[in-house]
């Protein structure tokens, strides 16, 4: 297994790809293609293919800041579910570095939120109890009220406002555009 980051929407294998990541998330948490196309450009945000022999078979898309490393969206293609593979490639992910590493996930109110929870503490993430919200990906979009885990170790109030304050803003650059302060 592994990564092969994606710079622009020129490799073949993006059509897989989005097609995962539109079949993974709901609308409001994820972005278009026209916004997905520009945020490839920044250089601290990757978009990930993750392939085995060579063959898609997942995306990890993630942001690289100075004291953390943010998850942004994680998915494994329906036929590999559940084979081991996820979580080797979050342990392989989260082996590269010593920086704090963030995802978001869903409140816990049914028994598949749950148990993507359940996952993401088998691997050593905290459920961190912070109020939050995602901004909008799209305009005019709904906040989407999430919460964040962490790995190595709970997150700090300190930390938590250095995501909301600094990486927010890059993160959701739209959003943050066109309301600012």
């Amino acid at each position: 297994m592994r990564r092969f980051r994606l710079y622009n929407d020129t490799d073949q294998r993006l059509a897989d790809a989005w097609n995962l990541y539109e079949q993974s998330f709901p609308s409001e948490e994820r972005r278009s293609w026209h916004l997905q196309q520009e945020i490839m450009k920044h250089e601290s945000y990757h978009f990930d293919l993750i392939l085995v022999d060579e063959a898609f078979v997942g995306i990890l898309l993630w942001w690289e800041f100075d004291t953390i490393r943010y998850i942004e969206h994680f998915a494994i293609s329906s036929t590999q579910r559940n084979s081991g593979l996820g979580k080797r490639c979050l342990e392989a992910f989260l082996a590269e570095s010593h920086q704090q590493v963030l995802l978001e996930v869903e409140k816990p109110e049914d028994s598949l939120k749950q148990r993507r929870i359940g996952f993401y503490r088998r691997i050593g993430f905290y459920l961190n109890n912070y109020d939050y919200a995602q901004p909008p990906y799209q305009e005019g979009g709904p906040f989407v009220e999430l919460l964040l885990m962490s790995y190595p170790a709970a997150l700090s109030e300190a930390d938590f406002q250095v995501f909301l304050t600094e990486c927010h803003p890059i993160i959701h650059r739209p959003y943050f555009e066109k309301n600012p302060g």
